[in-house]
């Protein structure tokens, strides 16, 4: 009787802890904890992080912190905006981002609580892991870009100043679709985050590579009233969508 008492609490808890680990992505991190991974070449530098190559899996990238949590440089916005920040830290708001690696880590929780961490237009993101150069971010490393020199929508525009690819402009048009169907509220939807790739056929379609999530600015926190959140990233990925396809991309012509 105690040895099944003993048995029926280990299996509750295993099976509390299978959960938990589903929920958060901890479940690699503690796994990979005893290897340290070593850094290959540089591939990229962004606004507050470096991507390196993985030289211990070269189908994975590693991205390093510049900043500590509380240490980035918050822009100044004019004095208005800036007024409006400390008002909101004096009421307890969050007024600046975590570290670029916990910020995407949020999002890849999102990302993962809206059932898309399978989807082929997101790459995975595996969690912390320990390397030679210290502690940095294991992801998915996009190997199917469409051109090498032509990787992200960023890039289409600027060397053709408008999307008048007749497939890109259709998957362009299917990732919002996806995007705008789940309320994905991040990065993903930036022209410099959207991955140029081709599927085994060769068709193009898009893949994010950064889902760090947007801050809620508002003054009062309508965010979390689902229905006004949900209104809120609908009309955001319709601007972004609209600027890709309007004047700003060249030539005042719409995909």
């Amino acid at each position: 009787m105690w040895q099944d008492w003993c048995f029926s609490n280990y299996y509750n808890l295993l099976c509390k802890w299978l959960k938990f680990t589903k929920k958060t992505g901890s479940k690699l991190t503690v796994l990979q904890e005893k290897q340290v991974y070593q850094v290959g070449d540089f591939v990229r530098g962004g606004g507050f992080r470096d991507t390196y190559e993985c030289a211990s899996d070269t189908t994975k990238l590693l991205k390093f912190d510049r900043y500590e949590t509380g240490k980035r440089k918050v822009k100044t916005r004019g004095p208005l905006k800036n007024l409006f920040r400390a008002v909101r830290a004096k009421l307890g708001y969050k007024k600046q981002r975590l570290s670029g690696n916990q910020d995407e880590l949020l999002g890849w929780q999102h990302i993962q609580d809206i059932g898309l961490e399978e989807h082929r237009s997101f790459a995975k993101v595996y969690g912390m892991v320990e390397t030679d150069r210290g502690p940095a971010l294991l992801t998915e490393k996009i190997e199917n870009f469409w051109h090498p020199e032509t990787r992200s929508v960023r890039d289409y525009i600027s060397r053709h100043g408008r999307v008048d690819d007749n497939e890109l402009v259709r998957a362009l048009i299917d990732y919002f679709g996806i995007l705008r169907r789940h309320h994905v509220s991040c990065f993903a939807d930036r022209p410099e985050n959207m991955g140029i790739v081709l599927d085994e056929q060769g068709n193009k379609y898009i893949k994010s590579f950064d889902v760090k999530p947007y801050l809620n600015n508002q003054f009062l926190p309508v965010h979390k009233i689902d229905y006004l959140s949900k209104k809120r990233i609908r009309r955001r990925l319709d601007r972004h969508l609209d600027i890709l396809s309007g004047k700003n991309t060249g030539g005042g012509h719409k995909i």
